[in-house]
């Protein structure tokens, strides 16, 4: 079978399994275009035999969302995908998924799926969890829940009272229960809580919160964990960052890649139209017809920013970095060599000016990106600096030193804003 589980027994036994993945929180923050094309990106990344997702599939418990996330998996995924319960599953959970609480076994490996979603373990919950250790425990053993233990890193926790009670069960097959999983946290981190390893992995496409103290930027990037089994039969995982990884099975489709480019190209520019009339009503005074405008500009933007995802033009920084440097060399190239040298040679001043200008302000900052590309690749930021952008022509560069004006067009000072 392939798709949602709707898990309808306690005990189920599955095949012996060689992998499977594990992911996280992909709809709390709502199901938009690019958070599901995150999660359609983390439901297809890894061959596995089967998904399990740790909660939280829809933002809040309306049936029609409930109705899109189990369409969204039963067409991305060609594998079994069970579900956790999550906070913000609510009334119809039952209904598309099924039990809260049930476990996953074979000769090797046992999955406790528990419920913690109201941030308590009921008593039938606890129960659940004493006979299932007792009549399938195994040398490799899983304990999944929603909210995560008392931890080092985050507040947003289960009370000590509650883990306390899981613990009393837990203890006994300690040796045995290789990870305790959560999501709830969208981030990803480790912990040792009362010498039981916890993993806490919510990068399924909700958005990331960051920790100051995290030893690794793991954190940064929506993810899933793969989970294998090494020559020796011992359970391991492998964290798959979904940065430089793609969904491309929509855009195949030639004729929807052409729609999505050109309902794209539609949403772009209307986002640069929106900005240009909005600050033409500011300059003549029209203060609410420029907050019209600018938020017409928004959402054009966040229009165009999803059909930019379903194209699968959304990667990692690197990618990023790497792409715009290539994109502004090329505009340099085609600003020199064709560009300006057509509008001389046709003698229309305003065209050669506004190419020399834009040529002009290119090159000068021409030089940040390479030097960032540099910093990422040695694993480091860049500095935070200030920038000047002139708003007469558009250059652009680092403010080391005070400007008396613009040094491209001769723009004055209140022509030019800081960043």
């Amino acid at each position: 079978m392939k798709g949602v589980v709707n898990v309808k027994n306690k005990v189920n036994f599955i095949k012996k399994t060689s992998s499977f993945t594990i992911l996280g929180d992909p709809g709390c923050d709502g199901l938009g275009v690019e958070i599901m094309t995150t999660f359609a990106k983390a439901m297809s990344c890894t061959h596995s035999d089967f998904k399990i997702i740790l909660g939280d599939l829809v933002p809040f418990g309306l049936e029609e969302f409930y109705e899109y996330i189990q369409g969204i998996i039963n067409e991305v995924s060609r594998k079994p995908v069970y579900t956790l319960c999550g906070n913000h599953d609510t009334v119809y959970y039952e209904t598309y998924f099924g039990l809260r609480n049930y476990i996953l076994v074979n000769d090797e490996l046992l999955i406790v799926a528990l419920d913690n979603s109201k941030g308590r373990f009921e008593a039938e919950t606890v129960n659940f969890l004493d006979e299932s250790l007792k009549e399938y425990t195994r040398t490799n053993i899983l304990i999944l829940f929603h909210i995560p233990p008392p931890n080092s890193y985050s507040s947003n926790s289960m009370k000590m009272e509650e883990w306390q009670k899981l613990k009393a069960v837990m203890d006994p097959y300690k040796k045995n229960i290789k990870l305790i999983l959560s999501g709830h946290v969208h981030s990803y981190f480790q912990d040792d809580v009362d010498g039981y390893k916890v993993v806490v992995s919510a990068g399924g496409g909700a958005r990331l919160e960051f920790f100051g103290r995290l030893p690794n930027k793991e954190s940064s990037f929506h993810h899933v964990l793969r989970f294998y089994f090494d020559n020796d039969s011992e359970l391991k995982y492998e964290y798959v960052s979904l940065a430089e990884k793609s969904y491309t099975r929509e855009i195949k489709n030639k004729k929807i890649y052409n729609y999505l480019n050109e309902a794209f190209q539609n949403e772009a520019m209307a986002h640069l139209r929106y900005q240009f009339f909005a600050d033409d009503a500011h300059e003549k005074g029209f203060m609410g017809i420029e907050k019209l405008f600018n938020a017409l500009s928004k959402s054009a933007f966040f229009h165009a920013k999803n059909y930019f995802s379903v194209l699968n033009k959304l990667h990692g920084i690197g990618y990023n970095l790497k792409e715009s440097r290539k994109i502004e060399k090329a505009d340099l190239v085609e600003l020199y060599s064709k560009y300006l040298p057509y509008a001389v040679k046709v003698h229309l001043p305003l065209t050669q000016y506004a190419f020399s200008e834009t040529y002009g302000a290119k090159n000068n900052y021409s030089g940040l990106l390479p030097e960032t590309i540099k910093a990422y690749h040695a694993g480091k930021d860049i500095e935070s600096a200030t920038y000047f952008v002139c708003t007469t022509c558009g250059n652009t560069g680092r403010l080391d030193k005070e400007l008396e004006h613009c040094p491209i067009c001769g723009a004055p000072l209140d022509k030019i804003i800081k960043i």
